[in-house]
């Protein structure tokens, strides 16, 4: 396999950060809608509340419904049966956005690095579980996909993660993050996937990539789209990188 140049990679950052603007943007326009798309859940509350616990992924369900509402004009999707919850191809990329959701309960799988499917990512690497010999790794999306015709497009892969309180399913806090494509392997390391619950699996070490590091500036890999006004002192603690992220932000 040839040496991936610098110019290629540099490539595949500029479109990350890119479609990173432009997912932030057109959430952050639609911010209200969002919300209220959020908030419909309470006009038919007394149907389901009772069975509020029973399904700790209810909440991501009706998120991802919402998600998918506000996405419809972001590409076309694709089908694939590998792939994250949405996934979008555009003139020159492919785009898989998963929505993770988090109880203030489970804070922990936030504050430092979040759970990573192999079918969510395409990154290359290896696991360092200490006292325990390396880990190969690789996610099982392509660094770049290629259609029938030999048509090449770039994988991107985003994360929308919100934290939320599970007694009144209140939102905390709205990120969305980019993780980079496998080529970028050799810029950001092994530091970035730390070892998961389960043997073979990973967690995205997201604040150890917190920025495109080949880009003029390096613009930040992360945007906050929400940070609750009155969140509670504690989780603001536990949530102290993506707090002062949230006060970087000058859009």
């Amino acid at each position: 396999m040839r040496e991936v140049t610098e110019e290629e990679l540099k490539y595949v950052e500029f479109w990350e950060n890119e479609y990173l603007q432009q997912i932030y943007y057109l959430l952050k326009l639609d911010k209200q809608k969002m919300l209220d798309g959020f908030n419909t859940k309470e006009e038919i509350k007394n149907d389901w509340v009772a069975y509020l616990g029973d399904n700790t992924s209810s909440f991501a369900t009706g998120s991802e419904r919402i998600f998918y509402w506000l996405f419809n004009q972001l590409g076309k999707p694709n089908s694939s049966p590998v792939g994250s919850d949405m996934f979008f191809e555009t003139y020159n990329a492919y785009i898989h956005i998963d929505i993770k959701t988090v109880t203030l309960g489970n804070i922990g799988d936030f504050s430092r690095n979040i759970f990573v499917g192999d079918n969510q990512n395409s990154y290359i690497g290896n696991i360092n579980v200490k006292n325990k010999p390396i880990r190969p790794y690789k996610g099982h999306l392509p660094t770049f996909y290629t259609k029938n015709d030999g048509t090449k497009k770039v994988c991107l892969t985003y994360f929308i993660t919100i934290l939320y309180n599970e007694s009144n399913l209140d939102i905390q806090t709205i990120v969305i993050m980019c993780m980079p494509n496998g080529l970028l392997s050799k810029v950001y390391g092994d530091d970035i996937i730390n070892p998961g619950k389960n043997p073979g699996k990973i967690r995205y070490a997201y604040p150890k990539s917190s920025m495109f590091k080949l880009l003029p500036d390096t613009p930040k890999r992360i945007k906050v789209l929400l940070w609750k006004k009155d969140i509670n002192l504690k989780i603001e603690m536990k949530m102290k990188f993506i707090k002062e992220i949230y006060n970087e932000q000058i859009d």
